[in-house]
């Protein structure tokens, strides 16, 4: 019994782990700079391409994004972030006009 717990939780915190990620993001230009600091004046810890999968951790402000990519820590311009997908509306939740019913 006990050592269904442990394996119990064992595999809880390997799911808290993966869910603890950050959700993941691209840029949106080829060669963005990441910076140690959020100025565009400081160091560039590395270029980064589309096909990188970043990690964003949090805004910093409305123009810098601390992000992580390969366990490394970094700033970003918001503005070279892909913006998150919003939610589709479907058929069923416009109104007759064509707009978005109050409901939404």
């Amino acid at each position: 019994m006990k050592r269904l717990f442990l394996i119990a939780a064992l595999v809880l915190v390997q799911v808290m782990a993966v869910m603890a990620q950050g959700p993941t993001s691209r840029v949106n230009a080829d060669k963005v700079k990441m910076y140690r600091q959020p100025d565009p004046k400081g160091e560039v810890m590395r270029l980064l391409n589309p096909e990188d999968e970043i990690i964003v951790m949090r805004e910093q402000n409305r123009q810098w994004t601390l992000v992580q990519i390969d366990g490394e820590g970094g700033y970003v311009l918001t503005s070279y972030l892909k913006a998150k997908k919003g939610k589709k509306v479907t058929a069923a939740k416009l109104s007759q006009d064509g707009t978005k019913s109050a409901r939404l």
